[in-house]
């Protein structure tokens, strides 16, 4: 699968979910529209992955505003990436959750887990 990083170009993963990659600078952003389920979850994870094995992304920002679900198959996908972005050393930030995506990581006590920034907020290297 061949993902083109052009900034001006959304990458559709499947029917349910698209995404719009952007650099921005050490900070990769990922914006994500549509569902996130057991269907679109392989691709999306691969997506993540890559963008967290480029040496030009420090860090990795995902917009979940257009997500408007997220089943158990999306929250595995947010752990494998969290686990993938602190064994580079890279930082792995959320922001942007819905309602019921919000919901599913509060009722499942993993929404701890993960850094949620407002949009406002810079990201990158806090450390």
């Amino acid at each position: 699968m061949a993902f083109p990083w052009q900034t001006s170009k959304p990458v559709t993963l499947d029917s349910a979910i698209r995404a719009h990659c952007e650099d921005l600078g050490g900070n990769c952003a990922v914006s994500l529209s549509g569902r996130l389920t057991i269907d679109s979850a392989p691709d999306v994870l691969t997506l993540f992955l890559r963008r967290l094995e480029s040496p030009s992304c420090h860090s990795l920002t995902i917009h979940f505003d257009e997500v408007a679900y997220v089943d158990t198959s999306g929250l595995a996908v947010l752990v494998e990436a969290l686990k993938a972005a602190r064994a580079r050393g890279k930082g792995f930030y959320i922001t942007g959750l819905r309602e019921r995506p919000r919901y599913l990581l509060e009722a499942t006590r993993m929404l701890h887990l993960f850094q949620e920034v407002h949009p406002d907020m810079p990201t990158g290297d806090t450390a």
